[in-house]
């Protein structure tokens, strides 16, 4: 009996120990630290696979290459060894080379990346550009601007003395409204302003945005995308985000006025219209900044909003959605299938950020993941190297959809100097 028990006790610690084993983590790195390289050139990539820190040296692992996620540019195994395993390739015409990895564990596939950038400040756009694009935009604007703003601020207790906060809702199209923060600091102004757009999904906001612009000398908004309050309860926006904005990213996506994203558009430039209109604003700087889709919508308002001066984006959506038409990825929300008979490819041309940031010609400030799959480079580049004007582009070989290190203190003092703040 005490010989079973302490079978049982040793499985029941095995089991325990199985349990808690980290999950296999496969790095895929590149020859370059920069991971940049000329069409044509090999680029070299390592796979390190590990197990709470130690080398895995056994076994095998399979890699695909291809351009972002697209085609077949080669796949095979890889033996895994004291020496870690390579693999090389290259593209002949601009594009990201993705290396995908896949290790086989006990009950599930681990899966890791690796992208080599081939002169990506040359990859163009594939956004269809519609004839009317500028005119459709104006007159969409226009017939916002016929509509009163109705305005309504209510002032909120402040954890600081150096600014005001008020949370603020005003008229939108199709009978919604724009819901966000405002944040003024105390003290002699004028001051330059700092738009905040958020990124995807459903959910309220704290004034924490806002209210660090106005600390740091800004006069600080932040507005959210959808018809509802930014205190909404979160068990209220959790039903929606289930419910009727389930998917909202591709709703009405058949025609251009009923797409989700044409009152949002619209529903930012309201908001900068009346940041703009405060008597504290400087009446010169006024930057745009957000991740993911905070980032597209900054590229977007760029190109749409007259008075946006600059614009920082990291990891930005709503890039080159023609991609997939012409065998690249497009960025998110992959909003063309690959079955569209033109419908859709047409609207999205209205919608892409790559045809907003040709119209921009103020400054930019950029990031982009080598191995993001959520915003591929491509489509981030498309965006990019449309941009007329002063940019900067940071690009990151190890990140997926993610934000940088960087993001706070480089790119707050990259908007500082494009706001006159020293």
């Amino acid at each position: 009996m005490t010989r079973r028990i302490c079978m049982a006790a040793t499985l029941l610690l095995l089991a325990a120990a199985w349990a808690l084993a980290a999950d296999p983590v496969i790095k895929v790195r590149t020859d370059r630290e920069d991971a940049m390289y000329l069409c044509g050139e090999q680029a070299i990539f390592t796979v390190d696979v590990t197990v709470d820190g130690d080398a895995v040296t056994e076994g095998t692992v399979t890699y695909a290459l291809s351009n972002d996620g697209v085609g077949d540019l080669g796949r095979g195994d890889l033996a895994l060894g004291v020496e870690a395993p390579t693999v090389s390739g290259s593209l002949d015409a601009p594009g990201i080379l993705r290396c995908t990895v896949t290790y086989k564990g006990e009950a599930k596939n681990f899966y890791g990346f690796g992208g080599a950038a081939c002169e990506p400040e040359r990859i163009g756009s594939t956004a269809i550009v519609p004839e009317d694009f500028d005119e459709y935009w104006e007159a969409e604007k226009a017939a916002l601007r016929a509509i009163p703003m109705d305005a309504r601020l209510e002032e909120k207790e402040s954890v600081s003395d150096a600014y005001r906060v008020f949370k603020i809702s005003m008229v939108n199209v199709d009978d919604r409204r724009t819901y966000g923060w405002i944040a003024i600091p105390n003290g002699e102004g004028p001051f330059p302003a700092l738009m905040t757009f958020t990124a995807a999904g459903v959910r309220g906001s704290s004034y924490g945005s806002a209210a660090a612009a106005a600390n740091a000398g800004y006069l600080g908004m932040h507005i959210i995308h959808h018809n509802f309050d930014m205190e909404t309860p979160k068990e209220v926006t959790d039903a929606l985000a289930t419910g009727e904005l389930s998917g909202y990213w591709h709703q009405g996506k058949e025609h251009r006025d009923t797409f989700y994203f044409h009152h949002v558009f619209l529903g930012c430039v309201r908001a900068l219209d009346y940041l703009t209109s405060r008597p504290e604003w400087d009446g010169e700087h006024l930057t745009v900044t957000g991740s993911s889709q905070g980032g597209g919508l900054s590229i977007c308002l760029a190109g749409l909003h007259e008075k946006v001066t600059a614009l920082a984006a990291n990891v930005p959506t709503l890039c080159d959605h023609g991609g997939i038409v012409q065998g690249r990825m497009s960025g998110w929300p992959r909003l063309v299938p690959a079955d569209d008979d033109g419908t859709i490819a047409t609207v999205s041309g209205y919608y892409d950020a790559t045809n907003f940031a040709a119209r921009f010609e103020g400054a930019a400030w950029v990031t982009v993941g080598l191995i993001d799959r959520t915003c591929p480079p491509t489509s981030v580049y498309s965006a990019y190297n449309s941009l007329p004007g002063e940019k900067v582009m940071l690009s990151y070989p190890q990140m997926g959809h993610s934000v940088p290190p960087e993001y706070g203190a480089v790119r707050r003092q990259w908007i500082n100097e494009h706001s006159g703040i020293e």
